[in-house]
């Protein structure tokens, strides 16, 4: 009987299509090759593309999500989607795939299309009760935005693009004098902006997954920079910064920010790998983001989490994919 046929899915029609690529290449290592048959699915604007690990071209039909490993065409047992941006963040793809009946790792499509907007994400937490930073949407600008910027959120911020990720077009202001330029970054990025008032604390982020049924919360991580924030290059391109896992924090903070993430995993519908980030002011824990298509590439911090949990990143994947094909 021949293997499943798992698509994992890359690329993408953002700038972070070059970390999909890493996060896929993962992923598909991690996969057991006595259960599953892997294969690429590569994604762009112009065409989508199935390939095998050495890089030959499989027929594929993008309309049927069907491709031929050697047998005539046949869908999809299931996608590991590894797409960061859209559309595998966003929840177009994951709507594709529904429509065709093809399961998937990753949250649905409410879940993905909600999370994939920073502010859409802290406004629904916060209604839930979770603490989160001040923050102000903008879907454009005119001569009294950069002053209504500063009266709601205050200075220093954060302005960032409202659907992107890997901190691209991410700017900290400083002063009034920085706020335009920082606004011209991010609508580069996309058609809405998101400020955000500065949080004075250490930085955390905590991975979140379900296995076996489980929702298990992985130790916390703290990220330390030289940089002003953790932006792209802290993140792909620094020697100095430090990702400290387990976080060296008091019992009680770790195991706060470890079930708040997972709560806020459960109320946001989420599913496969979340990560959810934070900052500890010395007395409260404000969530700031939550990754519902985080990085796996051997340099992003959530494999790194897997390995310290003595989860490991096989048995992650494998597990994952073993849930998937049973909804």
């Amino acid at each position: 009987m021949p293997l499943p046929f798992i698509a994992v899915v890359r690329g993408g029609y953002t700038g972070e299509s070059v970390i999909s690529l890493q996060s896929a290449r993962t992923m598909l290592e991690a996969l057991d090759a006595q259960r599953f048959h892997p294969v690429y699915v590569s994604v762009s604007r112009d065409a989508w593309v199935c390939e095998t690990v050495d890089g030959r071209a499989l027929p594929f039909d993008r309309g049927t999500f069907t491709a031929d490993r050697g047998n005539g065409m046949e869908r999809f047992a299931g996608a590991l989607i590894a797409i960061h941006g859209t559309p595998g963040e966003d929840g177009k793809l994951q709507g594709y795939l529904d429509m065709l009946g093809v399961p998937y790792q990753t949250g649905g499509v409410l879940c993905m299309a909600i999370a994939m907007s920073k502010y859409a994400t802290t406004g629904l937490l916060r209604q839930m009760g979770f603490t989160v930073a001040r923050s102000l949407l903008l879907h454009g600008r005119d001569a009294g935005t950069e002053q209504h910027v500063l009266e709601a959120v205050g200075l220093p911020c954060f302005v960032k693009p409202d659907g992107s990720g890997s901190s691209l077009g991410i700017s900290k202001v400083k002063s009034a004098d920085e706020l335009g330029p920082a606004l011209d970054a991010a609508f580069r990025e996309g058609d809405t902006v998101m400020c955000e008032a500065f949080v004075q604390g250490r930085e955390l982020t905590c991975g979140v997954l379900r296995l076996h049924g489980e929702v298990i919360a992985l130790p916390v991580c703290e990220i330390r920079t030289d940089r002003e924030f953790f932006d792209y290059e802290a993140k792909y391109h620094s020697d100095s910064t430090q990702e400290l896992i387990p976080a060296p924090l008091p019992d009680e903070v770790s195991a706060e920010v470890r079930e708040r993430s997972a709560a806020i995993y459960r109320a946001l519908g989420c599913r496969g790998l979340v990560r959810v980030d934070h900052f500890w002011t010395g007395s409260e824990v404000v969530t700031i983001e939550v990754n519902t298509t985080p990085g796996f590439s051997p340099a992003s911090i959530f494999p790194k989490m897997l390995k310290v949990s003595g989860i490991g990143v096989p048995r992650a994947i494998n597990g994952l994919v073993e849930e998937m094909l049973q909804r």
